[in-house]
């Protein structure tokens, strides 16, 4: 078994998924119709983060997201999470919903 050195407590978690309730991307303007599958946690780097460094695991960093918005989809090779533009927009989401 791998461990992280920054495991997402369940508190966190918990809290992660109270403020956002459901797949944050229904909030960025994606149908809620291509949501499916579990709602999970994803890492959001603040913007001057590293590539390939995972984003610190605190509510300022994760947001919830479905399977659907998380893994490859249709199109080959595309995760919605991982497009630029898809990015900046839950960068921009989690500095409007900022848990104190």
């Amino acid at each position: 078994m791998v461990r992280r050195r920054d495991p997402v407590t369940h508190e966190t978690a918990l809290a992660v998924f109270n403020r956002d309730r459901g797949c944050v991307a229904v909030e960025l303007g994606e149908w809620a119709s291509t949501c499916h599958g579990r709602l999970g946690l994803e890492h959001v780097q603040d913007g001057g983060g590293r590539m390939g460094r995972r984003a610190k695991s605190d509510p300022a960093h994760l947001v919830a997201l479905c399977e659907g918005h998380r893994e490859p989809g249709m199109k080959a090779g595309y995760v919605w999470c991982t497009d630029r533009k898809n990015r900046e927009a839950m960068r921009a989401y989690l500095a409007r919903v900022a848990i104190a």
